[in-house]
């Protein structure tokens, strides 16, 4: 007899959205996370007087409420009470490099893109809008492919979607004659993706522009922590069971089968297990080394690790206003070329590129009045931090904060340093520490080449070792991004769901 229809492992977003769809549908679910509260990457932190985000900068597919994104409608159908708050300005970059230098402003919407961009790089609309044109087909294209309803009508699209998703971004850009300036503008998001623009896929550089260009960006309005809470909540409220600081020390597997977990040192029983884990982590050492499958050691040998931060977190007794500061997000970037920006920051940090937000900029209330919160973020490759010894780790991270924000506050013309009333820094060890995850990466695997994300969605399902055994998080076909996260969650809960259907299993534990 079962205890439960459904274990979900770790209460990160793919985890909570796992349990709430689970829940939601009638299923007996146990929710079990390590820590005292939800939410993983989504939640919020206190130094003094000001609460910081640890690493939400914004949310890709929210839109405004008369015209809903995706993300927007994911919290609607897991019934998730959240005010998000809609940012309709993409992004600032300023380009640091001598032989290229920018300091640009982009708004969402494609035509409104596409003419900024020909204002930009004059004579490059007709290359940018073809661009789009194909990227528009391939989202088209991609949704019917995983989603079905694909028709005879569909193949041509289907069949440019494919060649489109066999070259690099670079490739299809140069291809189409957009000028390198314009390419380089268009591809500033792609630390967001974290693998460079001469070797991501065409399709998903295209998507995830097109994504932020056609819905914009939105936030939580009460920081992620409460994201994370509206989520539980829905749990609950369905029936579902969450154990917190119930860290899970085995997946029980035998002859290839999930049967449940071992936690607290009690064996508690499903033929269902989802795991919102790094699978590095639950075949290392989470799972019996005789029940390991070989094509998981192969799949671990193969892959490589995403990119991991440091993060520098200000609370300053100015608002925005006063610093001089206009932009939610602003890019600056030592070099305007993605491969160059990439080639930079296998070091320590700060070298490639950074990220300036400031929440205030679109949620004046964020902070207490007369005060402003910002965050200044690096990319960070490789285990460079595991180099650092222990005695030299403060100050390593306190002087790398110091370059940070001396870059921000002169690429901005402004002065930041006076009114720190806060600071806290957070590096790779420190997610390492928090997430569990190989070099603190939040962003699972490396998205190139052979693992490409396209790659990954197409054969979603196909690659499960373990009968009753399925993963969700950034690690998984989805990759990265708070929104694509909880869909791998949702993903995970229907695949499970219709594993159950197909064994004649009923809710409740019967069969």
């Amino acid at each position: 007899m079962r205890d439960f229809d459904v274990i979900v492992v770790g209460a990160g977003n793919g985890g909570l959205a796992a349990a709430s769809f689970m829940s939601q549908k009638g299923y007996k679910t146990l929710l079990l996370e390590k820590h005292n509260i939800p939410g993983g990457s989504a939640t919020s932190f206190r130094r003094g007087r000001f609460e910081f985000e640890p690493s939400l900068h914004e949310m890709a597919e929210v839109g405004p409420e008369s015209k809903p994104g995706r993300t927007r409608k994911m919290f609607e159908e897991l019934n998730v009470s959240q005010k998000l708050i809609y940012e309709d300005k993409l992004y600032r970059v300023i380009s640091l490099d001598e032989s290229e230098p920018y300091d640009v402003t982009l708004p969402a919407g494609v035509d409104a893109f596409i003419d900024k961009m020909e204002e930009l790089v004059p004579g490059c609309k007709k290359s940018v809008r073809a661009f789009f044109d194909i990227v528009e087909q391939a989202v088209s294209a991609t949704g019917k492919m995983t989603g079905g309803g694909l028709s005879l009508k569909d193949i041509p699209s289907v069949l440019n979607t494919l060649r489109m998703a066999s070259h690099s971004a670079d490739n299809i850009m140069d291809m189409l004659g957009i000028p390198k300036k314009a390419q380089h503008i268009m591809c500033t998001y792609w630390p967001y993706i974290g693998e460079p623009t001469n070797s991501v896929n065409a399709v998903i550089m295209g998507m995830i522009l097109h994504t932020y260009v056609e819905h914009g960006a939105g936030i939580p309005e009460n920081f992620s922590h409460e994201m994370s809470l509206a989520v539980e909540q829905s749990i609950r409220k369905n029936g579902g069971q969450i154990w917190y600081n119930s860290p899970v020390e085995k997946i029980l597997i035998k002859n290839k089968k999930a049967y449940g977990v071992v936690v607290n040192g009690k064996e508690i029983y499903s033929d269902h297990v989802i795991c919102n884990c790094f699978p590095d982590d639950v075949f290392g050492h989470m799972v019996e080394k005789s029940e390991v499958p070989v094509k998981e050691i192969k799949k671990s040998n193969a892959r490589e690790f995403g990119l991991s931060f440091v993060n520098v977190y200000l609370g300053i007794n100015k608002t925005a206003e006063e610093l001089g500061i206009k932009d939610y997000t602003i890019f600056i970037q030592d070099k305007a070329d993605s491969k160059q920006q990439y080639e930079l920051s296998f070091g320590l940090g700060g070298a490639g590129w950074i990220i300036g937000n400031c929440l205030n900029v679109i949620n004046p209330k964020a902070t207490p009045e007369g005060t402003c919160e910002i965050s200044i973020t690096t990319s960070v490759y490789g285990d460079a931090w595991g180099d650092v010894l222990p005695e030299d780790y403060k100050k390593t991270k306190m002087q790398l904060a110091e370059k940070m924000i001396k870059t921000y506050e002169k690429s901005l013309g402004i002065s930041v340093m006076p009114y720190i009333e806060e600071i806290e820094v957070a590096t790779p060890v420190t997610f390492s520490r928090y997430l569990n995850t190989p070099n603190g990466t939040p962003y699972g695997y490396q998205t190139g080449n052979w693992d490409d994300i396209f790659t990954r969605t197409v054969n979603a399902g196909r690659e499960d070792t373990v009968k009753g055994l399925r993963f969700c998080g950034a690690h998984q076909e989805n990759s990265l991004g708070y929104n694509m996260t909880y869909l791998s969650g949702i993903a995970a809960a229907e695949r499970t769901i219709k594993d159950m259907k197909k064994a004649g299993e009923k809710k409740g534990g019967a069969k």
